[in-house]
């Protein structure tokens, strides 16, 4: 369990920084491994001020993510203990972060406290703005820009290329859950278009991204988390599998692959009907790591 969370301040960032004669247990909890598990800490949550936070309410038009007791689920947050291990693990103090899908503060936040330069897209105008006032109040000093924008066309950058150190991102999984219905907004999708929005990311992903180095150990990941949705009985959509397959179309490497045991508050509820179904409760999330050579 990744517990690197004390004292949230310039001095620890500074530590976490350090890429010399460190110790892995003392640094990361842990010796990093494929699978693992991320306890959201009462430090970092407070960092990303997630207990009173607007973020964390908003909707617009969002839809219930289901009936019965799905529709009284807070709309998921990206747990910043897991953010922090791989923009830890994975980048460097430097780095400048690309993160086409936003959301609610977790990756603007933990970059920044990182020390990194931070870009973040989203087609909610509120979410942007909210993001926007918890990053003027924590880091006033801090390199960021946050756009209302297509997170697959990222518009604002059709310019650059060779631009970014780190794309670290995660996208809607599918309708999952449906968020604001503001233009390019992937939850509204379906199957099909939302697959092509995606080929679209990959496209300039693989325009933007740094090309990695392997024998000179220079790495620059498209890191990108995904997880997977039932569809009644057309089965299980495996998001792992497709975005492999979307990334492999623009020559882009499997470079890692990440498994994270995740907290699922519904299991208590749904173990009988999943049992009756024949199939287990989905507890993981995979985070792909592709690099460009």
């Amino acid at each position: 369990m990744y517990k690197k969370t004390k004292n949230l301040t310039g001095k620890s960032a500074e530590a976490i920084n350090k890429n010399k004669d460190f110790n892995f247990k003392e640094r990361f909890g842990t010796i990093p491994k494929s699978i693992m598990k991320f306890k959201k800490s009462d430090d970092l949550m407070s960092l990303i001020d997630w207990d009173n936070s607007e973020l964390g309410k908003v909707e617009g038009d969002a839809k219930p993510r289901g009936k019965g007791y799905a529709s009284t689920i807070r709309y998921s947050i990206y747990n910043p203990n897991q953010a922090l291990f791989i923009l830890d693990y994975y980048t460097k103090p430097d780095y400048l972060i690309l993160d086409p899908f936003m959301g609610r503060a977790t990756r603007p936040v933990v970059s920044l406290f990182l020390g990194r330069e931070y870009i973040g897209f989203d087609t909610s105008s509120k979410t942007v703005e909210l993001n926007r006032k918890i990053l003027e109040g924590k880091f006033p000093e801090a390199k960021y820009k946050l756009y209302k924008n297509d997170g697959t066309e990222m518009e604002k950058l059709k310019s650059k290329s060779e631009f970014a150190d780190t794309i670290f991102t995660c996208p809607p999984y599918y309708n999952l859950e449906k968020y604001s219905g503001e233009e390019g907004d992937l939850s509204r999708l379906s199957y099909d278009d939302y697959n092509k929005k995606m080929d679209t990311f990959f496209g300039n992903c693989r325009r933007l991204l740094k090309t990695s180095d392997y024998d000179k150990l220079k790495f620059y990941p498209l890191i990108i988390t995904v997880g997977s949705v039932r569809k009644g009985k057309l089965g299980l959509v495996d998001m792992d599998f497709i975005f492999q397959e979307l990334a492999r179309k623009h020559e882009f490497i499997l470079y890692d692959k990440l498994f994270t045991e995740n907290i699922t508050p519904g299991a208590g509820f749904t173990f009988r009907r999943n049992y009756s179904y024949g199939y287990v409760t989905k507890n993981y999330e995979t985070t792909l790591v592709f690099i460009k050579i």
